[in-house]
């Protein structure tokens, strides 16, 4: 898992892997396919690390709002906190090609929707309560990710362009954005 974390896809054989379990390549191949099954593997860690963070942001709080917020604050704090497997999730997702098998990722994408549940059902509640439009949660809960994740890339600007406003700052006026796009007036 280091290895694969710190070198990243393209840079890491079969070869080093096994070298570094101390197996030979073959033994590896006897419970993955290849390379590609053993990164969806460790997707499925990351998904799995994700959804609980989110859940357990969502469950300290009451109001679908505050959900979404505390929510999009815990992926912030995903990013630094698992800066490693945040990065393994930002490679499959930003990766301008397909790494993956179609049957492979298809199985992925689908249990990767297991991270999106708990923001669903904030968007949900707040539809329920007439706090928020009537909206598809599952498009939205995808917006909400996908446009706190953009913001999360641009933390490299913290010491250039956002200096003055603050990076953090930023994140959180992108999370009131998004949840006031939401919002029934």
């Amino acid at each position: 898992r280091s290895l694969l974390l710190k070198k990243g896809y393209d840079a890491v054989s079969i070869r080093q892997i096994a070298d570094i379990c101390e197996l030979g390549a073959g033994t590896i191949y006897s419970y993955f396919s290849g390379k590609a099954e053993i990164y969806a593997t460790l997707s499925i860690e990351v998904f799995d690390l994700l959804r609980d963070t989110f859940q357990t942001a969502a469950d300290n709080c009451s109001s679908p709002t505050d959900k979404l917020r505390a929510m999009g604050i815990s992926l912030m704090e995903f990013s630094v906190k698992h800066k490693a497997f945040y990065d393994l999730l930002d490679y499959f997702v930003s990766s301008p090609r397909m790494i993956f098998p179609r049957e492979t990722k298809s199985r992925i994408d689908e249990y990767g929707m297991k991270v999106l549940y708990p923001i669903m059902d904030a968007l949900k509640e707040g539809i329920q309560a007439g706090e928020f439009h009537r909206i598809d949660p599952k498009q939205h809960a995808l917006l909400f990710l996908g446009m706190i994740h953009g913001v999360i890339h641009l933390r490299k600007l913290q010491n250039t362009m956002l200096t003055e406003s603050g990076f953090d700052n930023l994140c959180h006026q992108g999370i009131e954005n998004i949840i006031n796009s939401l919002r029934v007036p």
